[in-house]
């Protein structure tokens, strides 16, 4: 029952993410990317991006050989109302080990998200939690196995109510 409510999420994810990308004016500014490395070493590392008022921050810390080049991309719906915020590496596998990782945003309340150990490989449900009050997704210290090749979120601007 958990990998087929798991794999319904991601479906939804997907869906979304197609919907954002495909609804954009690809000439304005609702997509940004920003490509990094990814770097071993085992100290804590974080990557920002920002977009209007809402953030997505990427801290990791990881072990392997050498360095990974990845990508964070943050995408809005055309009416400002829901973003999404995704961090990869281009091709779906990573060789790094990753002691850990914490994706957390900002300037809109998390909806959904999902993490995959390769491209095609949702991470077990105890290997992370994803925390809606405090709006981040983060790796869990003892279950998690230490592979990451894409972590995903989707979040909605909250509506202000008028009196």
């Amino acid at each position: 029952m958990a990998a087929t409510w798991l794999e319904l999420v991601l479906m939804v994810l997907t869906i979304i993410s197609l919907v954002i990308v495909h609804s954009t004016d690809h000439e304005g500014d609702d997509i940004i990317e920003e490509f990094f490395d990814v770097k071993p070493g085992g100290k804590l590392i974080t990557v920002n991006k920002e977009m209007d008022k809402f953030s997505c921050g990427f801290t990791y810390a990881a072990q392997g050989g050498t360095h990974e080049s990845w990508v964070m991309t943050i995408s809005r719906s055309p009416d400002k109302s829901s973003y999404s915020c995704s961090v990869e590496r281009p091709g779906g596998r990573s060789y790094l080990f990753f002691q850990q990782f914490k994706l957390k945003i900002k300037g809109a309340k998390l909806e959904e998200a999902a993490a995959f150990g390769d491209a095609e490989s949702i991470l077990r449900p105890e290997e992370y939690s994803i925390d809606k009050v405090k709006n981040k997704v983060t790796s869990n210290e003892d279950s998690f196995r230490s592979q990451l090749s894409k972590i995903m979120v989707f979040a909605l601007k909250s509506r202000k109510t008028e009196l």
